[in-house]
């Protein structure tokens, strides 16, 4: 039986014009960019400015000094207050408040940092940091119950508490909006960000619109964005653009940031998911992110992005670009940013020297092979997508697909295919009968194509016309069918049955063979 190409022969100018820059399991630590301190330069000011951050907030926690956490807070808050490379030092407090705790199962233990969280609160009343320290608080209880094994391995004790842990969170969250809101506090959106995808409210359609809700008040709240990617991404039912789409979205939101902050969230990624095969496993896009690093070293010229920015243009290959980035460093090389094997990387990297004459070559190469990749994962999205009897957000997944098959040149009979079957399943007929004809040119001899374009025109009562594309299927089936079906699997011959009815009801006839 003939199966329909995915990568025609038969191409086609490309009609929809897409831009495709680039992108991306991520660990879901939320921490900025920041390995151990101990391979960084002495001295950086960056990193003192985050130990001494750090250490004083711990230090207020642990004595349960709530008074000291709370000028401390004031002290910090805003997106003026930032570390010299842009880092939020009130995302940095943060830290502190939702890393606390043992990783411990012990109800006790728990009851004992829960009425931590409420003695904070019964001394400010109306603290938002006291309110989202209990609501941190109680999802490391409910994931610390949960364990760490698939959901299907996990016992009923374990689901629910799973289940109340993230549902008394959310309530916690729900009850401090109002109080977030006025006091205009973007980690309140990073909590719930970070809360919803353990509750049984999560959908990525419902995740979506809380990013965009983010992002229409705090666009620059890094930390925000952090944990939105890793929960965008395919293990958590994301797209396969969603963390690329997500990255196009901040840069050009607006924002005291605007343009740097592709980089920054790529930068994440890569510390947290990609482990530095970016290029290789993402759709980051380099000379997006390059223009991005440049926006964001021009506004904080800190060594700490310089390195990052040399580090991204050697994954990149991009001599030209990373030889005057290490030349601006000099001795100031901090090779934390430098990707897990830091001191191997780059020292690799400086003894490269010399541009590559084809590197322009080199990244259309590479674009095409992620749109691709894109393609690949986004058809298998979309079949996630149908299992699961999700129609219209399989029909927009397919659409993408379809961009992404013209971005390419050409029209093929996969995409069509099954957008065709989308839009059969809603009974919208009239774009069955389009999309399958828009395939066939790359790939005349496809049974199925028929059939499903027959059965499209006789629900739109155009039986002559469904007739003829029936006798075409059944000519085509007949004529490969003998040398297939011995190949074909359980789910492929029950599909052969149903067009071989539909077939003899109009009078085509189809060899049939024994089941095995």
């Amino acid at each position: 039986m003939i199966l329909p190409t995915l990568f025609s022969r038969a191409r086609r100018p490309a009609r929809l014009a897409i831009l495709l820059a680039c992108l991306a399991a991520p660990s879901l630590s939320q921490a900025a960019p920041q390995p151990p301190a101990a391979t960084a330069v002495q001295g950086s000011a960056d990193m003192h400015a985050r130990e001494a951050l750090a250490s004083e907030t711990l230090r207020y926690l642990q004595a349960r000094d709530y008074k000291g956490l709370e000028a401390l807070y004031q002290k910090i808050r805003g997106s003026g207050q930032r570390t010299p490379s842009g880092i939020w030092k009130q995302a940095q407090f943060y830290n502190q408040l939702r890393g606390f705790g043992q990783w411990s199962t012990d109800a006790a233990y728990w009851d004992t940092v829960q009425g931590q969280a409420k003695a904070w609160q019964k001394q400010y009343p109306k603290s938002v940091p006291a309110r989202l320290f209990e609501a941190y608080m109680l999802i490391k209880r409910a994931e610390a119950n949960r364990g760490s094994g698939y959901y299907d391995t996990l016992t009923e004790k374990q689901r629910r508490d799973l289940s109340q842990g993230s549902a008394a969170a959310m309530r916690v969250l729900e009850e401090t909006q109002a109080l977030a809101a006025k006091a205009d506090d973007p980690e309140w959106h990073r909590a719930m960000l970070k809360v919803l995808p353990l509750t049984s409210q999560f959908t990525q359609e419902r995740y979506q619109k809380k990013i965009g809700a983010a992002m229409a008040r705090h666009p620059n709240y890094h930390e925000a964005y952090f944990t939105a990617a890793g929960y965008s991404m395919a293990h958590w039912g994301g797209a396969p653009d969603a963390v690329e789409q997500l990255a196009q979205d901040l840069n050009n939101v607006g924002g005291k940031e605007q343009g740097a902050m592709y980089a920054r969230l790529y930068w994440y990624m890569d510390q947290s998911a990609y482990k530095g095969k970016i290029f290789e496993v993402s759709q980051a896009d380099w000379p997006t992110m390059r223009a991005s690093f440049e926006a964001l070293v021009a506004q904080y010229p800190d060594p700490w992005n310089l390195n990052a920015y040399a580090y991204f243009a050697c994954l990149a290959n991009d001599v030209g670009a990373m030889a005057p980035v290490l030349a601006r460093l000099g001795q100031q090389i901090d090779l934390r940013a430098w990707g897990e094997n830091g001191a191997a990387t780059h020292a690799r990297c400086a003894t490269s020297t010399l541009a590559d004459p084809q590197f322009d070559s080199k990244q259309a190469a590479a674009r095409k092979v992620r749109l691709r990749r894109l393609l690949t994962e986004t058809m298998q999205h979309a079949a996630a997508q149908r299992g699961r009897k999700e129609y219209r957000e399989e029909l927009e997944t397919l659409h993408k697909a379809e961009e992404l098959d013209r971005a390419m040149g050409w029209v093929s009979m996969p995409v069509q295919y099954k957008l065709a079957r989308a839009f059969f399943t809603l009974k919208r007929y009239e774009e069955t009968v389009s999309a399958i004809t828009a395939g066939l040119p790359a790939q005349a001899d496809y049974t199925d194509a028929y059939w499903m374009r027959g059965q499209a025109l006789e629900a739109l009562g155009r039986k002559d016309e469904a007739r003829e594309d029936f006798d075409k299927g059944a000519r085509y089936l007949r004529k490969v069918l003998p040398g297939a079906w011995a190949g074909l699997n359980a789910s492929q011959r029950a599909n052969v049955a149903e067009m071989q009815r539909k077939f003899l009801e109009y009078g085509f006839e189809t060899p049939t063979f024994p089941a095995d």
